[in-house]
């Protein structure tokens, strides 16, 4: 056997709770192979069976696997409990969060390699604490930290908290999210330059070339100008967040203009017969962010 063929080969993945296939495209451009998904709702599966060739499994609650089965498993698990701008209910305090249970189940029934999981920045105080003592529970090391969006690349304020969940344990000294080159002065140098490239004033003109902005809401009655939006939610397809103006008028942003915030190509929806409110919905993973947890991951499997 060639031992070496088969340690470069990629790692398999198992999405759940997978929407619009954000997780899975990311870690596909990070070179893991997308092997299944798991996800409810028709609309959705209707766009990841016209962009994956894989198994789609329907409900998370009725999904058995093997042990071994795929060496990844990854998904933003519903966040509606535990947003701020949800039911605050808390992890377990009510049926949509509480879903992680699920996404538990199946990460100690299937024995992945590893464990990726997303959710809303307010999670961190809002049932973090819960979420790594299972994980260790049923024997896995994890580490988290917070991205924005913004710094990848795309003109959105989006934090979240990401988790990665290790079976066979953390190195003492390993830092899997690179915490130490995340100190460092050029890292600091290449924040402020992404935070400067985003101021705006649009009664100045600043950058004519672009003439855009994004008029983030503050209050119910107040918006302020800035050249990134704030965090798209599925909500605003009726009570919007975020409006453009462009070329000396104001308008919503579109579907297309979102799936383009997020990282997707913008024909991911194209041919799926979606209504306007679902293409609202269609909210999910920030591909960027995602690949690059994916790079991360491999970086440490070369070097255990």
């Amino acid at each position: 056997m060639d031992l070496e063929l088969f340690k470069n080969k990629p790692l398999s993945v198992l999405g759940l709770f997978s929407g619009i296939g954000g997780f899975e495209l990311g870690l596909s451009r990070a070179g893991f192979d997308i092997k299944a998904m798991c996800e409810i709702e028709d609309h959705c599966k209707e766009v990841l069976n016209k962009n994956f060739n894989t198994p789609i499994f329907d409900d998370i609650e009725k999904l058995n696997i093997g042990v071994g089965e795929y060496d990844v498993m990854c998904g933003g698990f519903p966040c509606q409990d535990i947003s701020i701008a949800g039911k605050n209910k808390g992890l377990l305090g009510g049926d949509k969060s509480s879903l992680w249970l699920e996404f538990l189940r199946v990460i100690k029934q299937g024995e992945p390699k590893y464990a990726i999981i997303e959710n809303v920045s307010a999670v961190r105080s809002r049932g973090l604490n819960i979420i790594l003592g299972q994980l260790a529970e049923i024997g896995y090391d994890a580490t988290y930290t917070t991205y924005d969006t913004k710094y990848f690349g795309l003109p959105q304020r989006r934090r979240r908290v990401y988790i990665v969940a290790v079976r066979d344990g953390i190195p003492e000294g390993t830092e899997l999210f690179d915490f130490e080159g995340r100190g460092t002065d050029e890292h600091r140098a290449k924040v402020e330059s992404v935070n400067k490239s985003f101021e705006w004033d649009f009664t100045k003109e600043q950058r004519v070339e672009d003439r855009f902005a994004y008029f983030t809401m503050q209050r119910s009655d107040q918006f302020a100008e800035a050249g990134l939006s704030c965090t798209l939610l599925k909500r605003d397809y009726k009570s919007f967040t975020d409006v453009i103006t462009s070329g000396g008028r104001v308008r919503r942003v579109t579907p297309i203009e979102r799936l383009l915030l997020q990282g997707y190509p913008k024909d991911w929806l194209d041919g799926c017969n979606l209504t306007n409110s679902q293409k609202f919905q269609c909210n999910g993973m920030s591909v960027p962010v995602v690949k690059h947890i994916g790079g991360l991951i491999n970086e440490f499997e070369k070097n255990i």
